[in-house]
């Protein structure tokens, strides 16, 4: 299982975003998590949110996100075997 932790950028939910160059195709989606930092007014703080895999190095995500956050994506690479415990 891979972990990718990136910026995403200002992005709208349903916005394609790329995985950073380098990294691993995505086979499976496990999970995905947003933290968002401080801006002065609000507390950092995450959430989960859902990802979907559009292609093998390109996800969606059901949430806005803004520069100020981090997205943690947990997958499955293409041609990695995980096993169930």
């Amino acid at each position: 299982m891979r972990t990718v932790v990136f910026a995403p950028g200002t992005t709208t939910a349903g916005d394609n975003i790329d995985l950073p160059s380098g990294s691993p195709p995505i086979a499976e989606i496990v999970n995905a998590l947003l933290f968002s930092g401080s801006d002065g007014t609000a507390a950092a703080s995450s959430s989960t949110v859902t990802a979907t895999k559009v292609d093998e190095d390109t996800i969606t995500l059901d949430s806005d996100t803004t520069g100020r956050d981090l997205l943690v994506l947990r997958y499955v690479a293409v041609g990695e075997y995980v096993a169930v415990e």
